[in-house]
């Protein structure tokens, strides 16, 4: 049983969805996640899948934080890994905070696994029109460097604050550094730092990290490290213990971290269950946002997943959790949004609608309102097809009254993880011809 940090999250409890399944610019999974809630975007930086990864050449997605879909991408020459990604509104621009070269070449002697991280920390606008590829070794970017020798540096931003802070994680020799400093100064050049520093192995072997993790089936030795980020006065670090044979899904965890003290809020790490439905489920990056449709901080996670049919490509899922409190057990995850129906069906009454919502630390997909079938359907049709951020990683079913017809009065709703919403029951003598959905409300996952 977990508890509601300083910032009112808690991660055990439940979680609502950004993005369901993005469709990225290129196969490799994507390592960082970030948005911009001023203007709409959400961003995801993943590694190219065209060159050698000792290269360090990333790519940098864009998409609508409105519709899921992707819009652009820029490509990043020589930066690193991906280890982290803060995004920063500026009007109308959004300028990325990120990990950049010189590079340092892990497991360099062993060229199957050998890739590159990034050692200094930049900053950057996101114009791929004009700069459709930035190179780091011949921009001129403002880089920030830790600690000389560091094997690996990367930044991330905080904009849930009044005085936004940039956090900065870099590896020096067995141990991992996350330092927070003063983001408006950072962006000047000046990297002030503020509060402790919070300090980790550099390996975290599983079975001293997290001692209660379910050890079948069996897990590799070590944790692997995710992502971080800093919401407030804590931060959160994302670990993944995979499995000893085939890494996936393994377990996702969160550990979080106060800024006051340096020390661990949790005896252990926390263990993630949302999304539960994903097949490969490599947890992907953290990122920080204040939700624009009720001003509360949120913390964004995020999810790689094997596309169907596809050895190596990858999509990306991003979940989050709410900072705030459910008012008697109830909780409500976003305000309710009408579907579109598809041809021949007709609202009949309220118009059809759909929310999620939390009771008891479990979510639910609720719907709303009714409508009419012109003619009867005499087969299993389909309904509508749910916003991105509602759809669930595993079916969903429910029945819901509809027209009675020789004592024949139920239907059932069924929704597939792409999101569509079907409706069985209908035959060749039982037409349905109006179904009500006020009833239905089942566990999303």
């Amino acid at each position: 049983m977990t508890t509601r940090d300083a910032n009112g999250i808690d991660p055990a409890g439940p979680s609502g969805r950004l993005l369901h399944k993005g469709d990225l610019a290129h196969n490799p999974a994507p390592q960082a996640i970030a948005t911009d809630t001023k203007n709409d975007r959400i961003f995801v930086l993943q590694v190219e899948s065209t060159t050698d990864k000792r290269l360090g050449h990333l790519i940098l997605n864009r998409f609508d934080r409105t519709t899921g879909k992707r819009l652009d991408h820029m490509r990043l020459i020589g930066f690193g890994h991906g280890l982290s990604l803060g995004a920063e509104a500026d009007g109308t621009d959004t300028y990325l905070w990120t990990e950049c070269g010189p590079l340092h070449i892990v497991d360099a002697d062993d060229p199957a696994r050998a890739f590159a991280v990034g050692t200094t920390a930049t900053r950057f606008k996101y114009d791929p029109v004009n700069t459709p590829v930035l190179d780091a070794e011949t921009a001129v970017l403002p880089r920030f460097t830790p600690a000389v020798g560091n094997t690996a540096t990367g930044p991330s931003y905080d904009p849930t604050v009044a005085a936004p802070t940039v956090t900065v994680m870099h590896i020096e020799g067995e141990e991992r550094h996350f330092t927070r400093y003063d983001g408006a100064s950072a962006k000047a050049g000046t990297w002030n730092r503020s509060g402790e520093r919070v300090t980790l192995p550099r390996t975290q072997p599983h079975a001293t990290v997290a001692p209660s993790l379910p050890q079948t089936p069996a897990l590799a030795k070590n944790l692997s490290f995710q992502g971080f980020q800093t919401i407030g006065d804590v931060l959160y670090v994302y670990q993944w213990a995979k499995f000893a044979v085939g890494t996936n899904p393994g377990h996702t965890l969160l550990r979080r971290f106060s800024w006051t003290t340096g020390l661990p809020i949790d005896a252990e790490p926390v263990l993630v269950t949302a999304a539960p439905g994903l097949v490969h489920r490599e947890p992907e990056g953290l990122s920080a946002e204040i939700d624009p449709a009720t001003g509360k901080r949120r913390l964004l996670f995020g999810f790689s997943n094997t596309i169907p049919g596809e050895k190596y490509e990858r999509d990306v899922t991003i979940c989050w959790f709410p900072a705030e409190e459910p008012a008697e057990g109830v909780q409500v995850l976003g305000d309710w949004e009408e579907l579109a129906l598809a041809g021949g069906l007709t609202a009949a009454g309220e118009a059809p609608r759909v929310r999620l919502v939390a009771v008891a630390d479990t979510t639910y997909l609720q719907f709303r309102g009714s409508f009419s079938v012109s003619p009867g359907a005499t087969k299993e049709f389909r309904l509508a097809t749910l916003p991105h951020r509602l759809r669930p990683t595993v079916p969903f079913r429910h029945n819901a009254p509809r027209n009675n017809n020789s004592g024949r009065a139920i239907c059932s709703i069924e929704t597939t993880v792409t999101g569509e919403l079907w409706v069985y029951g209908a035959t060749a003598d039982n037409a349905i011809t109006w179904v009500d959905l006020n009833s239905v409300s089942g566990a999303w996952r």
